[in-house]
This record gives C-alpha cells, sequence and structure tokens, in this order.
C-alpha cells in the first residue's frame, strides 16, 4: 500500500467583493442550503470546521481556502469575514460550487486529505451542543456566521425582486 500524496493546492479564490487583506489563523464557514458542512474528527468524534494556520505570508482568506482544500477536498470561494473566535482565528463565509446538497452527507473526505479527518458532513449546528464541537467555546460565533449567511443570501434575494418590481412593465405590441 502506498502513500497518496496529495495534489497542489488550487489557486486561492476570494470573491470581488471582498478584497481585504487579513493575516493569520483562519477558517470557512460554508452553509449548504439549511445545514453547515463540518468536519469530523477520528479521534474524538466531534465537529469543526475547516480551519488552520498560514504558512509564511499567506494571506488569511488563502489560509481559510488551503486548509478546507487540505481538511475536505473542496475548492471554495472565500468572502467577508464573519467574526474572530477568542482564540484569534478568523471565520470566512466560503461558497462551494458543484452542486452539492445536504442529502450528500456524509462525504468522505478524498484519501490524500488531512488523515485526522473521518468525515464530513452536513448539520444543522442549532441541533447541536457544545459537548460535541472540539472547540466548543466558538459555537456561538458558528451559529451567528450560519445565521449572518442566510440573512445576506435573502437580502440579496429581496434588493433583486425590488429592483424587478420597480421596472416599469413593457407593453407588448398589439
Amino acid at each position: 500500500m502506498g502513500c497518496t500524496k496529495p495534489p497542489p493546492a488550487p489557486t486561492c479564490r476570494i470573491a470581488q467583493s471582498f478584497n481585504a487583506d487579513y493575516a493569520g489563523a483562519a477558517g470557512c464557514l460554508i452553509r449548504v442550503q439549511n445545514t453547515l458542512l463540518v468536519t469530523k474528527h477520528k479521534a474524538t468524534g466531534q465537529y469543526d470546521l475547516p480551519y488552520g494556520d498560514p504558512i509564511s505570508e499567506e494571506s488569511a482568506q488563502c489560509t481559510a481556502h488551503r486548509n478546507t482544500w487540505q481538511q475536505t477536498g473542496l475548492n471554495v470561494e472565500v468572502d467577508q469575514l464573519l467574526g474572530v473566535t477568542q482564540s484569534g482565528m478568523m471565520l470566512f463565509a466560503c461558497k462551494i460550487s458543484g452542486g452539492f446538497t445536504s442529502e450528500d452527507s456524509p462525504l468522505e473526505p478524498p484519501s490524500w486529505a488531512d488523515k485526522n479527518i473521518q468525515k464530513i458532513e452536513f448539520i444543522n449546528p442549532f441541533d447541536t451542543r457544545h459537548n460535541v464541537w472540539r472547540q466548543p467555546n466558538n459555537l456561538v460565533i458558528y451559529r451567528d456566521g450560519f445565521v449572518t449567511i442566510k440573512e445576506q443570501k435573502n437580502s440579496i434575494i429581496d434588493k433583486q425582486s425590488q429592483q424587478d418590481t420597480a421596472q416599469p412593465q413593457q407593453k407588448s405590441p398589439e
């Protein structure tokens, strides 16, 4: 049985609408429908978000992107900063593409991914207690970020529908 070498991390993807420069430990909060993407750790069976420490002069956004790739195999787009945990980890809203739904849960991490990751799951963070998280003190900020992403999505949809209704209807030629 040979070792599987991980592929190189894809180019860091940061949303054009969010281009602030942060540095430090960072992670991704990924909302898929009404669920949160989490990793489940082999040793403890507890949940966590994909996160980690920076390499050299890497931005916090690229740290979140790279660690999500290394832990899940998912190439995310990093968006706005949602908050900072008590330990100083920056938590970013991240998006995945590829048509994932919460019904795809659980996912097996790629063979080359972080060996501490047992599974990738989609859960409702409000259906969990502190004791199922590797970093239980972060549960409140995880829930706040989860709600913030939902509110922003609804706000964007509301603005679009207001623009659609504000534009005059053209009469069809008779």
